[in-house]
């Protein structure tokens, strides 16, 4: 297997490695999702038939997010949302909250780097359409200038 945690090799062990980046319409769908479920259960009634279908639902969002992150994003929200180790809906809401607020602020880091980006190319265009400045030189004085 390769060192590049982007990478992943196929079903086979003889697969070659597959570029994995992040897919974002996937990751805002997981997000619209939690955001709903979140508002869901703080609505609800706290019976063990909801809380038992939220922890199932939990399960599924992080299993998404395991398949739509890079394993280093993915291991950075395991490490940052602890697991759920009782059976309180607070305990729920406040998981799908974790993971609601790490994909916001993800969402809020990539149009971050894609602005830098962005700002870094037009500078590098800007200095490609410098001409050279040419140093210790007079300008040339012909009959032709003004001043």
């Amino acid at each position: 297997m390769t060192d590049d945690p982007l990478l992943r090799g196929g079903d086979r062990e003889d697969d070659p490695p597959v570029r994995r980046g992040i897919d974002p319409q996937r990751l805002l769908r997981v997000a619209g999702l939690t955001r709903e479920v979140l508002d869901e259960a703080r609505r609800i009634t706290p019976d063990a038939t909801a809380i038992d279908h939220l922890r199932r639902v939990h399960q599924q969002i992080t299993n998404e997010l395991r398949e739509a992150l890079p394993p280093e994003l993915f291991h950075e929200l395991d490490l940052l949302t602890p697991e759920i180790r009782g059976d309180s809906l607070e305990e729920l809401a406040l998981a799908h909250a974790e993971i609601l607020g790490w994909l916001e602020g993800l969402f809020q880091g990539t149009q971050l780097a894609i602005q830098v980006h962005a700002l870094a190319e037009a500078e590098e265009e800007v200095t490609r359409r410098k001409p050279p400045r040419r140093e210790g030189r007079e300008p040339e004085r012909g009959g032709t200038e003004y001043l």
